[in-house]
């Protein structure tokens, strides 16, 4: 039987609704296609194909860490072939995040600088890994960094990761944080980061 190719992905994936269900779904039936071929998806001009891509490769990193996976997610995003904020969003935060835990957060400030937004909005969802752990510094570091920037890409990030800092992490130190910066945030960001707060807290920073 000759091996799956490219080309049979997308056309099985234009089979399905078109979702990212459907993505993994074909992601899991062709999780034996040949890394080149993946590539071949991933750099490819069809959107589903990129979707496709990009989950296989987070279901690969989850069945084998391997800093590959994290430099072809990377090269795609840098290179603006993946366009999606979506893509960003079901990867960044695996893909980024995860290969970071326990060592040098370098590589997340460094992603913060790129010209590129999606590459921005990948470090701030890259830091989920780190508020999963518990741990409020590295996100808030990192949102410190970009809170500033004016884009909805990054802002509505910012907003989500931050709501989660405090719902996961520290609610203390989303506070202090939206004390000191909140006032930079979009309104609809610091909307979000502020939803689980205590009604006393999200009134007065919300004013």
């Amino acid at each position: 039987m000759p091996h799956p190719t490219a080309e049979d992905v997308l056309a099985a994936f234009a089979r399905t609704p078109g979702d990212v269900a459907a993505a993994r779904r074909i992601a899991r039936r062709f999780a034996d296609l040949d890394p080149a071929e993946r590539s071949a998806l991933l750099w490819s001009d069809d959107p589903g194909g990129r979707t496709v891509a990009v989950v296989m490769l987070v279901q690969a990193a989850r069945q084998h860490a391997d800093a590959d996976l994290t430099d072809e997610f990377l090269s795609a995003l840098r290179a603006e072939r993946i366009d999606d904020p979506v893509l960003v969003d079901l990867a960044a935060e695996e893909l980024v995040g995860v290969p970071l835990l326990g060592g040098s957060t370098g590589p997340l400030y460094a992603l913060a600088k790129s010209d590129v937004a999606l590459v921005r909005r990948a470090a701030v969802v890259a830091t989920l890994a780190f508020v999963k752990q518990g741990d409020a510094e590295v996100p808030l570091g990192l949102a410190g960094r970009l809170v500033r920037e004016r884009g909805e890409v990054v802002q509505s990030a910012l907003g989500w990761v931050l709501r989660e800092t405090g719902k996961r992490a520290s609610e203390e130190a989303l506070v202090a944080f939206l004390d000191r910066h909140g006032r930079a945030l979009s309104r609809a960001a610091l909307e979000t980061a502020t939803e689980h707060l205590p009604a006393a807290d999200r009134d007065r920073l919300r004013a």
